[in-house]
């Protein structure tokens, strides 16, 4: 019973260690050392024993080589690009006006819209890229039209001199109807440049014309991102999604930018308003922000656009009655919708933002959902921007401000009804025998004529 009991304690571990050499090793350090407290020593004497016998496993050689960077994607190559080509222009050249993008972010951020910080700075130096390559004397960034895979970023310009056309470039016909306003006049007073990523080609969308605008309003269609797609929609639209877009960026523009009242005083002509510099030696005193909280202090900065899809209406000559002799009384007009028109309530609503600096006040519209405008007094100084993020569709409001659903019209009906339709009586066997056998006999001739001849017999 011993030598078993014996022969258990000296099974050994992977490192050749028993139960009994290892009590033999305690007992021997304990003999060796000879501690004042061996029982509280126990413990650590033994797990220093343990230690003593410790191998440890031999390394697993060196970690794996990291895998290579991937390579950086074409967005990343693209925008690097654009960030280093944003630079500050050149002592002695004329950099022309550009808008803030960054610090009028700063005011839309008060009210929760407007973009991310990276994309705002990426959109700027687009903007001083633009400006540079298009040589253009004001440039300000529209908005963010949404759509559907691809969203549009629209940059609105004006030219120091419009581009000269490319050689050989005929202009289409005018469309009929009311004629399309001249270049820097009416809804094409800016050219507007649309790109699907700030740091891609910014194209320069062509003048819009009255035919568009109208046409527009009829039909609702979501953007895809490809200026070349064709809009399906009824009415047919006449154009392209480029034209599309523009026929919405000049209703937009016309409809939903603001400046403060008072900013500006409108021209007894009608002409362009000027700025408000005051009476005589009184200069003008800016408005706080909370007077801008209202929708009353207000104002739209453009001229609306007419039914018949301008600003103004063309002019018209005098026609003659024959029988008379007298000029022949012209239809009424629409009146026009002059500058500076106080922002309606109905399409509007405002408030105050103040977050431990200046108060911001934003102007909001209910007939744009998306498109915003802001205001703030900031050392004296007035800081006011318009912004739109959104799909460029208009909501139906009724006379008490309630939104109506979009009902897209239906085609007209027809003129004309077609013809009753008539069956016709089947031939008699003996007529349709008769021309089964012509045509067959026709069939036996043309083969018979295209058979070789015979070779004539040798002769003997």
């Amino acid at each position: 019973m011993a030598e078993a009991g014996k022969t258990f304690l000296r099974q050994t571990n992977e490192q050749g260690v028993s139960v009994y050499s290892h009590l033999t090793d305690v007992l021997a350090t304990l003999l060796d050392q000879k501690p004042s407290d061996a029982l509280s020593m126990l413990e650590g004497i033994s797990l220093g024993c343990k230690a003593s016998h410790y191998a440890p496993s031999k390394p697993a050689g060196a970690p794996p080589e990291l895998p290579a960077e991937p390579a950086p994607t074409g967005w990343a190559d693209a925008s690097n690009a654009l960030l280093a080509a944003a630079k500050a222009p050149e002592e002695g050249t004329d950099q022309g006006s550009i808008t803030d993008v960054v610090m009028e972010s700063k005011l839309f951020e008060h009210a929760g819209v407007g973009l991310s910080a990276a994309e705002t700075y990426r959109v700027y130096a687009a903007l001083v890229q633009l400006q540079q390559s298009q040589n253009l004397t004001s440039v300000r960034f529209f908005g963010k039209v949404l759509g559907t895979p691809k969203d549009y970023y629209v940059a609105e310009g004006t030219y120091s001199s419009r581009p000269e056309p490319e050689e050989g470039y005929e202009p289409p016909p005018p469309p009929p109807g009311a004629p399309v306003e001249e270049p820097d006049t009416g809804c094409n007073r800016f050219t507007y440049f649309a790109a699907t990523d700030p740091a891609g080609e910014w194209t320069a969308l062509p003048d819009v014309t009255p035919q568009q605008i109208v046409c527009s309003k009829r039909i609702r269609k979501y953007l895809t991102g490809d200026l070349a797609a064709e809009v399906r929609a009824y009415p047919p639209f006449p154009g392209t999604e480029q034209d599309y877009l523009r026929a919405l960026v000049a209703r937009m523009v016309a409809a939903t930018t603001l400046c403060p009242a008072g900013k500006f005083v409108a021209d007894e002509e009608g002409g362009e308003p000027a700025e408000n510099e005051g009476d005589g030696e009184t200069p003008r005193v800016p408005p706080p922000a909370a007077a801008l909280g209202e929708v009353g202090g207000w104002c739209t900065r453009y001229m609306g656009i007419l039914d018949i899809g301008r600003c103004t209406h063309p002019e018209e000559e005098e026609e003659i009655d024959e029988e008379t002799g007298e000029p022949k009384p012209k239809p009424p007009k629409q009146e026009l919708m002059p500058y500076l028109a106080p922002a309606a309530p109905a399409e509007w609503t405002a408030a105050t933002y103040a977050h431990g600096g200046p108060p911001v006040a934003v102007a909001r519209s209910l007939r744009w959902p998306g498109a915003y405008s802001a205001y703030q007094l900031y050392g004296g100084q007035e800081r006011y921007a318009s912004l739109y993020v959104g799909y460029g569709h208009e909501a139906l409001l009724t006379a008490d401000g309630a939104t109506s659903a979009f009902v897209m019209e239906a085609p007209p009906p027809f003129e004309v009804e077609p013809e009753a339709l008539v069956e016709a009586a089947d031939l008699p066997l003996a007529e349709e025998n008769a021309i089964f056998r012509a045509a067959k006999a026709a069939e036996i001739a043309e083969e018979a004529a295209n058979l070789p001849d015979e070779p004539e017999a040798e002769a003997n």
